[in-house]
């Protein structure tokens, strides 16, 4: 009674745990019922991709050169032109800039770009003649602002607030990142940029030059011209009131604060003065205010990490412009999908029988441990964020294959003994598969991380639940 009450449960656990992998759990949420086990990743030959082509900016500017080719500065109209037979002609200003080097400089920029904004599935093509660049890449809720990063120039600046100089740039970045703050309302998200050390001595020179006006100072400057006001009326004429107002705008310039202007991408990001000066040549710059919601922080956190992702990876040699951007379907079909699973399950379906027929009770058990494995194998590719492509469908086809024999196996020696044998033998085909998992191809990495959990979960599952059924079964008989 006690062997059947066991061989039941972990019936039923099958039971439970294949509904979970083939149907999954619903909840209702906002008067709909969701499902909250985690939903498979599919990877771009199997859902489509956003192909984004970018080209070199064309700045046209129109010159005026004489019969020798000298340019005239001046503006003539059409008619004064063609009197004093000058030619006028469209040039790109950018022209000088359209080279090989520049081309495949801005390549490798947006593939830096690419990978620290943790996008594992795309494909870059260069034209080396005109510098077009094609990007393919999965799409998704942050598709249109991964665009916007891949081609931004990537300006930072500090310069002048009045007068514009440009102080610092992106040459003494030496990292920037995203960062976290704790406070009593909330968390706050911020761009922590670190200079290199040439950086970080013109930031202390900037600090020291920009320093805040202390109020002391401002008070001693107001006293002193009150004092030069009071003396000056004294002498009660047109000049000395000259005199006087040309001191008084002399001490206001003295005394008007200096600031400096932060830009990312020509986007003013603060105007300020420095309380003191800056020795460690680290910056922190708070995106957003505080929030305790999620939501927002992960707003505040994607922007971040979006001025970060430019800022650490160089600036593009040229401004770009984006010149093609469409969604393009795979050529896979939903019905060849649907055709394939279908065909997987009928073939299934048929070797299950085949060990019914054959095993009878063992058979029947060892079916129900096989349907077991396969709701495992979905529920830990979802979970071990395996992305879905035809190599992810390939692995698993050859995972199901070796539990099946292993399964013959079990029923045939009814013993946990094949466990050792297995074990030796699949070692060369973990190795395989956890060297196809670091490659950069999503197709084949998929490919390497199913067949590792396949192997993995065949050899745990049948030693914990299919010979345990079997052997149970066994002692009863």
């Amino acid at each position: 009674m006690k062997k059947a009450i066991k061989i039941l449960t972990i019936i039923l656990t099958i039971i439970l745990v294949s509904m979970i992998g083939f149907i999954g759990i619903y909840v209702q949420k906002q008067n709909r019922m969701e499902n909250i086990v985690k939903d498979y990743d599919y990877a771009m030959d199997l859902k489509g991709a956003r192909i984004i082509a970018i080209k070199p900016e064309e700045e046209i500017e129109t010159k005026i050169k004489d019969a020798e080719g000298n340019e005239i500065e001046e503006e003539l109209t059409d008619e004064e032109i063609k009197e004093k037979g000058y030619t006028k002609e469209e040039v790109n200003k950018n022209a000088e800039k359209l080279t090989l080097e520049n081309f495949k400089q801005t390549e490798e920029i947006i593939i830096k770009r690419l990978e620290q904004l943790g996008l594992d599935d795309y494909n870059i093509a260069l034209n080396e003649q005109s510098g077009e660049i094609k990007i393919e890449i999965e799409e998704n809720n942050s598709t249109n602002s991964i665009i916007s990063d891949l081609y931004t120039t990537g300006n930072f600046e500090i310069s002048d607030s009045e007068t514009e100089e440009v102080l610092l740039d992106n040459q003494y970045i030496k990292e920037a990142k995203v960062g976290y703050i704790s406070e009593t309302n909330g968390t706050s998200v911020c761009l922590q940029i670190e200079l290199n050390s040439e950086g970080r001595a013109k930031l202390e020179e900037i600090t020291n030059t920009y320093k805040t006006v202390e109020e002391s100072e401002e008070e001693t400057a107001t006293e002193e011209t009150s004092e030069s006001e009071e003396s000056e009326e004294a002498s009660e004429t047109e000049e000395t009131d000259t005199a006087e107002e040309a001191e008084t705008e002399e001490t206001d310039e003295e005394t008007k604060q200096k600031e400096i202007t932060m830009k990312i991408n020509d986007q003013t990001i603060m105007t300020t003065s420095f309380d003191e000066p800056i020795h460690t040549g680290k910056m922190q710059l708070t995106v957003g205010s505080a929030s305790s919601d999620a939501k927002t922080i992960n707003e505040y956190a994607e922007k971040a990490l979006s001025y970060a992702t430019i800022l650490n990876n160089g600036k593009l040699p040229m401004d770009y412009e984006v010149s093609g951007n469409e969604f393009i379907y795979s050529e896979i079909t939903n019905q060849e999908i649907l055709y394939a699973i279908i065909g997987i399950a009928g073939i299934t379906a048929i070797a299950l029988m085949y060990l019914i027929i054959k095993y009878k009770l063992h058979g029947l058990l060892a079916s129900f441990s096989f349907i077991g494995f396969v709701s495992t194998l979905l529920l830990l590719i979802r979970y071990a964020n395996v992305v879905i492509s035809l190599g992810t469908i390939f692995a698993g086809v050859i995972a199901l294959v070796i539990n099946y024999l292993i399964l013959i196996k079990i029923l045939k020696k009814k013993e946990k003994n094949e466990f050792v044998t297995f074990f030796f033998k699949a070692i060369p085909i973990a190795i395989c598969s956890i060297i196809f998992c670091f490659m950069d191809w999503i197709p084949i990495a998929s490919f390497g991380m199913t067949l590792f959990w396949g192997v993995i979960l065949t050899l745990v599952y049948n030693y914990l639940v299919t010979a345990p059924v079997l052997s149970i079964l066994e002692n009863k008989e």
